[in-house]
């Protein structure tokens, strides 16, 4: 009975969600006690602890608690979506509602947690624009999202190959 359960939680990609939150919350808080600004590639990447009371951009910085609230939200109703959807999806879907769900509670935990806001500590100089500042969850989010749009359009694609 718990072999066929452990079994289903590996191919559902829930460690997945686990596994970005864990490593999104050791990172954050390694870069937080070290207070990290290293030069790991002069000009192009540094790692610089940061907090962000935003989103993106830090749009939304005056209302960090509307964003923890969005946060929740957005969590549960991928959660929901994903146990709605579980017998349908394959294991692209999976993996990238997964990722999306990692990051979203990864930055929830801080917004909901830390008056101070987010922690990034991921920055990179692209083409001498200084990027904004990132961290674990916001790269799980951001694959997990550019991830589910591109398997969105490969399956409509070969829905529509499979029409004619």
């Amino acid at each position: 009975m718990i072999k066929k359960h452990l079994i289903a939680f590996f191919r559902s990609f829930g460690w997945l969600a686990i596994l970005i939150v864990i490593v999104d919350q050791i990172t954050k808080w390694a870069a937080y006690l070290n207070n990290v600004s290293i030069t790991v590639i002069p000009g192009f990447f540094r790692l610089d602890y940061t907090r962000n009371t935003g989103a993106a951009w830090s749009m939304l910085s005056s209302v960090p608690w509307l964003l923890a609230i969005i946060s929740f939200v957005a969590g549960i109703a991928m959660i929901a979506f994903f146990f709605y959807k579980k017998d349908s999806l394959n294991q692209w879907w999976k993996a990238a509602l997964m990722l999306m769900i990692g990051g979203t509670w990864g930055n929830f935990i801080d917004r909901a947690f830390y008056q101070e806001g987010v922690i990034d500590f991921l920055a990179f100089n692209i083409f001498g624009y200084p990027f904004p500042t990132f961290n674990v969850a916001d790269m799980a989010l951001v694959v997990g999202t550019i991830s589910l749009i591109l398997i969105m359009l490969i399956e409509d694609h070969v829905k529509a190959k499979h029409a004619k």
